[in-house]
C-alpha cells in the first residue's frame, strides 16, 4: 500500500491515544479521585468511638452516696452495709442488709463497674445475663445505651421476691438488686420502680473521665 495511505491513519491513531490520555489525566471523577475518598469516609465513621464518654467508679463512695428513700414506704430499717467493691473489675458498690417490721430479710446492691473499654464493658452487661439465674424480663428504654430487668419468686421458709435491673453506658455498667420477704409476694412493679430510681440515681453519680 502507498505511504501516502499509511501515514495520515497512524496520525489519526495517535491523536486519538493523545486525546484518552489527556482526559483520563484530567477528568474530576477518576480513578484517582475515587480512592481518595474512601479513607476520608473511614475516619468520619470512626468519630462517635473517639469522642464517647469514659465513666470511672472505683473511687465512688455507694453506701454514702446511694439514697434509700425510693424504698422508704417499706419501712426497713438497715443492719449492716458492705462496700466490697466488684470482684475482678474496677468499680464500686455497696450491699445493704434490712429488716422489714416484721422481721423478713431484705437487701439492696447496687453496683457500678468501669471497664477499660465499651467492649470489656458490652461482655460484662452479657455475661450478667447468661448468670443471673433469674427470670428474664425484657430490655428497657431510656436507660442507658442497653438495659433489661430481671425477677425471681422464691420460699426459704417466707416469701421472697427478688428484682434485679442492669443497664450499660458507653464502659458503665450498673446493676441493682432488691429483695424483700414477708408473708406475701411483693409486687413486681413495685420492686421495678424503686430499683429503676436507684438505677438512675447511681448512673448520674458516677464521673466521667
Amino acid at each position: 500500500m502507498p505511504d501516502t495511505f499509511r501515514r495520515p491513519r497512524a496520525l489519526v491513531a495517535l491523536a486519538a491515544l493523545l486525546a484518552l490520555a489527556g482526559c483520563d489525566g484530567n477528568t474530576p471523577g477518576g480513578a484517582p479521585t475515587g480512592r481518595a475518598e474512601a479513607p476520608t469516609t473511614g475516619v468520619g465513621s470512626t468519630t462517635p468511638s473517639a469522642v464517647e464518654r469514659s465513666y470511672h467508679a472505683a473511687d465512688l463512695d455507694l453506701c454514702a452516696r446511694t439514697s434509700l428513700e425510693p424504698l422508704a414506704d417499706l419501712a426497713l430499717t438497715v443492719t449492716r452495709t458492705d462496700p466490697k467493691p466488684p470482684v475482678g473489675r474496677p468499680g464500686a458498690a455497696c450491699l445493704f442488709e434490712m429488716r422489714t417490721k416484721a422481721g423478713y430479710e431484705a437487701n439492696l446492691r447496687v453496683e457500678a463497674s468501669t471497664p477499660a473499654t465499651v467492649d470489656e464493658a458490652r461482655q460484662l452487661y452479657r455475661g450478667t445475663q447468661q448468670a443471673t439465674g433469674m427470670t428474664a424480663l425484657g430490655s428497657l428504654t431510656d436507660v442507658g445505651d442497653e438495659a433489661e430487668a430481671f425477677s425471681k419468686r422464691s420460699a426459704p421458709g417466707f416469701k421472697y421476691a427478688e428484682y434485679m435491673v442492669h443497664s450499660r453506658s458507653a464502659n458503665l455498667v450498673v446493676k441493682v438488686w432488691l429483695a424483700v420477704g414477708g408473708d406475701s409476694y411483693a409486687p413486681t412493679s413495685s420492686l421495678a420502680a424503686k430499683s429503676l430510681a436507684v438505677l438512675k440515681a447511681t448512673r448520674q453519680a458516677v464521673p466521667t473521665v
